[in-house]
């Protein structure tokens, strides 16, 4: 999952949290959203370390 696809999920998160019936569920929506903008995060974090990382011979 790229890092993009993270951030369109945390977005449709945000957008049933505003459509949420109770309080206790929005809250879990704003919460699910927030993980996967972490997710997002990590992943391009971990994306530029992957790309400029090379793998000794031998470890592969």
């Amino acid at each position: 999952m790229t890092a993009e696809e993270c951030h369109d999920r945390a977005q449709r998160c945000a957008v049933n949290a505003d459509l949420a019936v109770s309080e206790p569920l929005a809250q879990e929506f704003l919460r699910l959203a927030a993980q996967w903008r972490a997710i997002g995060a990590r992943s391009i974090f971990i994306g530029s370390i992957g790309e400029d990382a090379e793998i000794p011979s031998g470890e592969a």
